[in-house]
């Protein structure tokens, strides 16, 4: 289930010892947003946890990777409607007994004002977000950065 309307706020964690998995979202165009849906699974991560302060200003390039050995447990994000964009903060989590290693950047997750899924494999789990916006369309294309 989708854990926000179009326009409005949402902040979502994952339960303790959990990773965010999947990610999925769709485009509202008449509102001009999306709506997201997470999912989670069990990985051995720790509660030594640290939130970034918010990655993008509207309107700009967002590129980020949680620090140290940590990896993507929590989303939070809220829209302007006047700018028609988001801005997103991240919660990671370390990892236990191991460096996140072979690392990669993913292809491109969805088109512009197109539907998105990410389902991140056994054994892997996300480090960080790639996305740029196009006041054109009035949405951002997305790549996340996936380790081992």
């Amino acid at each position: 289930a989708y854990i926000n309307l179009p326009g409005q706020p949402f902040d979502f964690q994952c339960p303790a010892g959990q990773v965010i998995s999947r990610v999925s979202s769709v485009y509202d165009v008449l509102l001009e947003d999306r709506q997201w849906e997470f999912g989670c699974r069990t990985e051995n991560v720790t509660q030594t946890c640290s939130t970034s302060g918010y990655a993008n200003d509207f309107g700009l390039p967002l590129s980020y990777s949680c620090p140290g050995k940590k990896v993507l447990t929590g989303i939070r994000s809220y829209h302007d409607n006047q700018i028609e964009d988001r801005r997103f903060t991240f919660r990671c989590c370390d990892v236990m007994s191991k460096a996140t290693t072979g690392c990669h950047v993913s292809e491109q997750v969805n088109q512009f004002n197109g539907p998105m899924l990410l389902e991140v494999s056994a054994g892997q789990a996300i480090k960080g977000a790639i996305s740029q916006h196009d006041v054109a369309f009035e949405d951002r294309v997305w790549k996340f950065k996936l380790c081992k």
